[in-house]
């Protein structure tokens, strides 16, 4: 028989809360402040299809926006600006990192894009703030890898090694949280629930 088929099955995480419990291994204490309820999400097959039909037809801010999706992003839209440390075709030069409070506003936006920029980020609830003080009522779509879907292979991580942290759908939504922000959808992307590529979340400023 294989170790799939005999694993149990919980029907709540206060179930498998009272089983790690009673076993002996972890106090309740322990089991309360790290196992999380991870709600039910659709998984989006393609990233760059979900985020350039999302912008289809509008006015985008796309924030982070030298990468191949941009480009298409870029094309879908009515009007396109896109923020980037880096310079590009008509790209406006900000370092997001250090100085997020430097981003232009533009009062005619209808949609922001923020896809795989999170995690590049050594303060982003600076950045979070920074974004909701320019733009207050705006949506914004975040998009960031999942930590659920790397781990370690041997001596090796499993990272781009130009990122500084990891988001899980429970960390991401305490982040948010912490600075006056939630997520109105969420969904995978590029893989089943839980073991996905990434995260979406889409959020009002």
């Amino acid at each position: 028989m294989s170790t799939a088929a005999t694993q149990p099955k919980f029907s709540s995480v206060a179930e498998l809360r009272d089983s790690i419990v009673s076993s002996g291994n972890l106090d309740a204490a322990w089991a309360a402040k790290m196992l999380h309820k991870v709600p039910e999400m659709q998984s989006v097959k393609d990233r760059a299809a979900f985020l350039v039909e999302l912008a289809k037809g509008k006015v985008v801010l796309d924030i982070g926006c030298t990468g191949a999706i941009s480009k298409q992003i870029k094309l879908a839209a009515k009007t396109y600006y896109g923020v980037d440390k880096v310079a590009g075709d008509g790209v406006e030069v900000v370092d997001i990192d250090h100085r997020p409070d430097k981003m232009p506003l533009h009062e005619d936006v209808e949609q922001i894009i923020c896809s795989e920029v999170l995690e590049h980020l050594a303060n982003p609830g600076y950045f979070l703030l920074a974004l909701k003080k320019l733009y207050a009522g705006k949506e914004v779509c975040i998009t960031v890898p999942n930590a659920g879907a790397y781990g370690v292979r041997g001596d090796c991580e499993i990272v781009p090694g130009d990122h500084v942290c990891w988001y899980s759908y429970t960390t991401l939504c305490a982040l948010l949280t912490r600075y006056g922000l939630k997520a109105s959808e969420c969904q995978w992307y590029n893989g089943p629930p839980h073991k996905a590529e990434g995260l979406i979340m889409k959020v009002t400023l």
